[in-house]
């Protein structure tokens, strides 16, 4: 995919050419059924691979190559989506989702057609940019509901409202959002973590800190749980 001068470029890295894209399949990193710190509601989250815009300290930086994760059909992704009850809506994350805006879009269409879920999905990009180059981007964009865009800024870090730099900004595309509540909230917040086990690894998803091994580790020491860390499996994911 070619990336034209209308698309911002901070922490873009030119030299890296994305796979072709296939509009039925998703190149996906990780999902996860319910996560109560991706966006408003309880809601489902999709991992996608692959990402051009490696932002330093990023929390997801093992989705940033295009191969990590698997290749699974648009219809596999909508149906387990689709056979999850009670959640509000679904979390596009990654990796860069704009990377893979055909299949995204495909499987976002399914789940409107199919459900009342909203669409909240995070951008490297600028809105702006996005819009700017609609052409390139617009399927996707079309069937969001809600858009948190910009790069992660390590310098501009802290416990915002489903961000992880003050610099990203929420963006409620259909008014589905509590707009008011969005406002207030979106200066300083609690930082939201949670906790999930996966086999035999704890994963952490949200938005922590960047001593959030450690502070993790003490707390359930001071429990009196050990944890043992032979090949560093911890992961981090928005």
């Amino acid at each position: 995919m070619e990336v034209g001068m209308k698309v911002d470029a901070t922490f873009l890295r030119n030299d890296l050419v994305p796979p072709v894209v296939d509009p039925d399949h998703i190149q996906l990193a990780r999902f996860q059924e319910h996560s109560y710190v991706a966006g408003p509601g309880r809601r489902c989250v999709v991992w996608v691979s692959g990402c051009r815009r490696r932002c330093p300290g990023c929390f997801q930086s093992q989705f940033f190559e295009f191969n990590a994760g698997q290749r699974v059909s648009v219809d596999l992704v909508a149906d387990q989506i689709l056979a999850v009850s009670g959640i509000d809506g679904v979390t596009l994350s990654g990796g860069e989702p704009f990377e893979q805006n055909a299949p995204l879009a495909k499987l976002c269409q399914r789940i409107k057609d199919e459900s009342e879920l909203t669409v909240l999905a995070y951008t490297g990009y600028r809105l702006e940019s996005l819009l700017q180059s609609r052409d390139q981007y617009a399927a996707l964009l079309e069937q969001l509901d809600i858009l948190i865009d910009g790069e992660y800024r390590q310098e501009l870090g802290g416990p915002y409202l489903w961000r992880g730099s003050s610099n990203q900004r929420i963006h409620d595309l259909r008014n589905k959002a509590d707009s008011r509540a969005i406002e207030n909230e979106c200066v300083l917040h609690s930082e939201m973590i949670q906790v999930a086990v996966s086999g035999e690894r704890i994963v952490l998803t949200g938005f922590p800190g960047p001593d959030v091994d450690k502070r993790f580790r003490q707390a359930l020491e001071s429990r009196g749980i050990a944890l043992s860390r032979p090949h560093d499996k911890r992961q981090v994911n928005e």
